[in-house]
């Protein structure tokens, strides 16, 4: 150290008494900050690096660290933080430090939504195939579900440049829809509670069914009433099945029925249909039997309709 103050006052008087030229001053003293490993080359000459550090870092306003940083917040809602060193540029750095905290927010919510689809679909206890279509559902529903996640926060730590990003998802959006199902068919038609019971299982893919509540049957045909608003949450579905015809051709008996019916979601009309469906039997078999295949042969094609429309749904 002795060595380098003797050879800065040495290099001070040279320069104060030297009649160089602009440029050889500049070459002096890019020697020193070699040495002194304490500046940079800037357009204008040489600059300190702790102001351009302090230039750099500076693109978000200043202010006390939030709590978050050190601790998850108390709250109800899914929670992710995110950070991102200094990279190419500040937008850059921002949104790798958003999509880090999307990222961690999304693990905790593919749980839940992974838990809440195999009690709907097999009550708990699943087969492998089962088991791996659910993951591709859950995997596909989260990433869904992260349109909705709302970036709350950021913060920049001037002192390591460092961004933070807080982003937040209320519970609701995770909590699978509610599906009720109505049958308005005469009770004399017996397929139509087969009918409704496929339907069911099938909307279990994707939403909590729930039971049909005698009191909100009005809300499959008009959801909006009051009563129904008030269940903004629930889809409501209907179907009206009626026997149409029921020909005999010798051997043969036939039993031909038509399936009409709905889905609505708040003010939403989400799928509407109405189909033929059919089955035929020796004429000695009951109708029981014929109307076990004609509710396959209704569900098949109600389906197809229904998943298609819900496919649109936000």
């Amino acid at each position: 150290m002795p060595k380098l103050r003797t050879f800065s006052r040495r290099m001070e008087s040279f320069l104060s008494t030297t009649r160089s030229t602009t440029a050889v001053q500049c070459c002096v003293m890019l020697a020193l900050c070699g040495l002194l490993a304490g500046c940079q080359t800037t357009a204008g000459g040489v600059k300190g690096t702790a102001d351009s550090g302090a230039v750099q870092c500076a693109f978000l306003p200043e202010r006390p660290m939030p709590s978050w940083v050190s601790g998850l917040p108390e709250t109800k809602d899914y929670v992710g933080v995110g950070q991102a060193g200094s990279s190419e540029g500040p937008e850059q750095q921002i949104r790798a430090a958003e999509d880090w905290a999307r990222g961690s927010l999304a693990a905790g919510i593919s749980v839940k939504i992974h838990e809440q689809l195999v009690q709907n679909i097999c009550e708990g206890s699943c087969t492998a195939e089962e088991q791996s279509k659910i993951l591709l559902k859950a995997e596909s529903k989260t990433k869904h579900t992260l349109k909705g996640v709302d970036i709350k926060e950021r913060w920049l730590d001037r002192g390591s440049c460092m961004v933070w990003v807080l982003a937040t998802l209320s519970r609701d959006k995770v909590e699978l829809r509610r599906a009720m199902m109505f049958n308005l068919s005469p009770p004399s038609i017996e397929m139509a509670g087969l009918l409704v019971g496929h339907l069911e299982k099938m909307l279990r893919e994707d939403f909590a069914v729930v039971a049909a509540d005698a009191r909100l049957e009005g809300c499959a045909t008009d959801s909006a009433t009051p009563t129904c608003q008030d269940r903004a949450n629930t889809i409501f579905g209907a179907i009206t099945v009626s026997l149409e015809k029921e020909p005999m051709d010798g051997q043969f008996r036939q039993r031909n029925f038509r399936v009409k019916g709905s889905l609505r979601f708040q003010d939403r009309l989400l799928s509407s249909f109405d189909v033929p469906c059919k089955a035929r039997a020796e004429a000695r078999a009951d109708a029981q039997t014929i109307d076990r295949a004609a509710a396959e042969d209704c569900r098949k094609k109600v389906q197809a309709t229904m998943k298609k429309d819900l496919e649109m749904m936000d």
